[in-house]
């Protein structure tokens, strides 16, 4: 073992490539009562608008900056489902996450992992956090994927819901103990760098 040569050994990689769930639930929680699509059934029930789904993905490509910036909740907006009807806008919002994280993701894993699309069919991708449950997202997720398999991370034993915040503690037990959490290949530093100085307020 080598923490050295951690990145290289693990061929590890970051990066964000589109939204999650967050422009669905905004709609739902604007448009109705509810918090968040259950399972996606609200989306499933509307109709996809193609016009105005196909007008915002080109609104929003080309993407060149997969690795270059880091993408926030306020570089999307709901605005072009606007005029449609709670359904109907659901399920645009769905397919448009997904086309995303699709092309995203595709990009992602050529760029960093093979130019050959061999890679994908070989892939096993594990999904976290409160878009897994959406049934209809993940539905719609496959389609668009060409992947061996798309799973929740809870079939390998972890809780979906505690990856984000597992993760943290993880880098910040890391940052504590001097260790890298930041590398060339995760968010374009120059080498392996710690979490900076611990300052205590007592």
């Amino acid at each position: 073992y080598n923490e050295n040569n951690l990145n290289a050994e693990m061929k590890l990689f970051a990066g964000d490539i589109a939204p999650g769930n967050c422009l669905i639930d905004e709609w739902i929680r604007n448009n109705s009562k509810y918090k968040y699509d259950k399972d996606g059934l609200i989306g499933k029930s509307g109709k996809v608008n193609e016009l105005i789904l196909d007008q915002a993905i080109d609104n929003f490509l080309p993407r060149d900056n997969y690795q270059t910036k880091s993408l926030d909740i306020k570089d999307f907006d709901i605005s072009f489902v606007r005029g449609l009807s709670f359904e109907d806008g659901a399920a645009t919002l769905t397919h448009f996450t997904a086309r995303l994280i699709a092309e995203g993701l595709t990009h992602f894993m050529l760029k960093n992992y093979s130019p050959e699309i061999n890679t994908l069919l070989k892939a096993t991708c594990l999904v976290c956090g409160g878009g897994r449950k959406n049934k209809y997202l993940i539905e719609t997720l496959r389609k668009y994927l060409n992947i061996k398999e798309l799973v929740s991370i809870d079939e390998y034993g972890h809780d979906g819901d505690f990856t984000e915040s597992e993760a943290f503690a993880y880098l910040a037990i890391r940052s504590y103990l001097g260790l890298p959490i930041s590398y060339p290949n995760t968010t374009g530093c120059k080498e392996p760098s710690t979490g900076g100085i611990i300052v205590k307020n007592y």
